[in-house]
């Protein structure tokens, strides 16, 4: 057994999109702070490093794909259950876990490493803290008695351990996905003239390597619009280069693809008040983002952007590296894909919703939806990771599948269906879509109807919401074909939802729910779903 870290507090993180790896930075700089030594990784690169002997840990972790660890912290986590009982015993530990709770399994990944961490003996410095996406928010004072509590416990000795750790990393960190450069082969849009959206089907030519199955999503590697840059180069006309984590950077590329400039996290929010002037707007925004409520926040900041809010708080263009300084870094964004591989290995389809609107005398495009438009007339290559879904997967034999997904919701059930039909498959197929109006968004209408008439889609429901004086939804279309849903679950369907989480999957689970009761008590709708669950036949797509 080697000797305990030098370091008098490890903070380990599990990160899918960034948000937790930059808390536990902003946690190990406050411990710093505090006078303690500090060190900071992934939970894999301390299995990979041998690492496993702190004197006291923190756990900082995200929740990905309904309850799965993140990338980097899967392997640290698959290792861990190899673990003893009594393996930690005396260890200081705590666990910070940040999730969405319009999710069902909120926080999971952190919950799962408390329970553990508990079973093999170490001792609690500070309960677990579940926070929500307001955790720049709901975080700050845990943390800081979690530093001051930290200090007050003997540092761990290995030897109280009931024997050495023998670890080869390789036995459990799968090697990540690998990036890949693609080409937009072909964009068309699928939307007619005259409809509320714009959503583009997009074909990206892949390199030989790259490999995919139906359920998969990808990440792409986006640049905030030429536009947007414009903009900022407005309001600090002066600024060409600009100290950045102690390096100097060109200001003009540094804001095109270094910094998150479309989506306001509310730890930037935070730190661009603590540099605005006192005026009547920081005073509102403070009240605001004091307050917690979720629903105000997030109405609040609906189509704002960062330079939005530097310019409601009125702040001097002087504070330019204190602006910068707020930055987050720019996130790649993630698309359903919509393809199977089967008919071409080298073509992969995304089904993607343009954003481009006006607000405030300022027009706003997505960061994600507009890069990819502009690489279609520019031939500029994209750089794309494949993200693999865990229990989004067509069922191995040939049970009966029913496919929710309105809107681009849709994006992976045509690579479902593509690649059912490629196989020759025998599986009942049940696809339920939705959207406004059907003569301007009826989405992949002639793909549809040719796999309806080809019997590889058995049946297809579309329900269009403003076509009547009375919304109808996807959910009202399961409602009233409640007893032949329940005859497809009884003959053992998949049921599988894509898309917005907001509403969409609520209402659709509800209504779910409410069938499989079949006009008994409720719980036995939510038993009912919790054990196709279980049983790997309920899946979701949703963001």
């Amino acid at each position: 057994m080697t000797n305990s870290s030098e370091f008098e507090l490890t903070v380990l993180y599990g990160s899918q999109t960034g948000n937790a790896e930059y808390l536990a930075y902003n946690v190990s700089e406050a411990a710093k702070s505090a006078g303690l030594t500090v060190e900071l990784l992934t939970l894999n690169d301390a299995l990979e490093q041998g690492n496993l002997n702190w004197q006291r840990l923190l756990i900082v972790t995200s929740t990905h794909d309904n309850g799965h660890m993140p990338d980097n912290a899967s392997g640290f986590w698959n290792w861990l259950q190899t673990c003893d009982a009594g393996q930690f015993s005396g260890l200081p530990y705590s666990v910070l876990a940040i999730g969405d709770s319009m999710y069902d399994d909120f926080c999971k990944a952190g919950k799962d490493f408390d329970t553990k961490f508990q079973e093999l003996g170490a001792t609690v410095i500070q309960e677990r803290i579940d926070c929500d996406v307001d955790y720049d928010m709901t975080s700050e004072k845990w943390i800081k008695t979690f530093i001051e509590a930290a200090q007050s416990f003997d540092a761990w000795n290995p030897e109280d351990a009931e024997k050495p750790m023998v670890v080869t990393s390789a036995d459990f960190i799968d090697a990540p996905e690998s990036w890949f450069e693609g080409l937009i082969g072909c964009a068309r849009e699928l939307t007619a003239h005259g409809s509320n959206k714009k959503v583009v089907h997009f074909d990206l030519e892949m390199d030989d390597d790259f490999s995919y199955l139906p359920g998969d999503s990808v990440e792409i590697v986006v640049e905030n619009s030429k536009e947007l840059v414009a903009e900022w180069m407005e309001f600090f006309p002066d600024v060409s280069q600009i100290s950045y984590k102690g390096e100097k950077v060109n200001f003009a590329p540094s804001l095109e693809s270094l910094w998150e400039l479309r989506i306001p996290q509310l730890s930037t929010v935070n730190e661009l008040l603590a540099i605005a002037p006192d005026t009547e707007s920081k005073t509102e925004i403070s009240r605001l983002v004091v307050t917690g409520d979720r629903q105000e926040v997030d109405e609040w900041l609906w189509g704002k952007d960062v330079l939005a809010i530097v310019k409601l708080l009125h702040i001097n263009p002087s504070q330019v590296e204190d602006v910068v300084d707020s930055f987050r870094p720019i996130q790649p964004r993630s698309y359903s894909i919509a393809s199977s591989p089967i008919p071409d290995p080298n073509k992969l389809s995304l089904t993607v919703s343009i954003i481009d609107y006006e607000l405030e005398g300022r027009h706003h495009f997505g960061a994600g939806t507009h890069f990819l438009e502009q690489a279609v007339n520019s031939g500029q290559s994209v750089k794309v990771r494949r993200v693999v879904a865990h229990e989004f997967r067509l069922p191995e034999d040939d049970s009966p599948i029913i496919m929710i997904g309105p809107g681009v919701g849709v994006a992976p059930f045509i690579g479902f269906l593509q690649h059912l039909q490629a196989q020759h498959a025998n599986n009942k197929t049940w696809l339920f879509f939705g959207d406004q109006h059907e003569a301007t968004d009826s989405l992949y209408r002639e793909e549809l109807d040719h796999w309806v008439a080809s019997g590889s889609l058995t049946k297809l429901n579309r329900a269009f919401s403003r076509d009547q004086a009375t919304k109808h939804y996807v959910q009202d279309d399961l409602v009233s074909h409640a007893s032949e849903i329940i005859q497809w679950v009884k003959d053992g369907a998949h049921i599988y939802i894509c898309g917005d989480k907001n509403r969409m999957a609520r209402d659709v689970e509800s209504a779910l729910i409410n069938i499989l009761a079949e006009g008994k008590d409720l719980n036995r709708g939510k038993d009912q779903l919790e054990g196709l669950k279980n049983s790997s036949r309920y899946a979701k797509d949703v963001y």
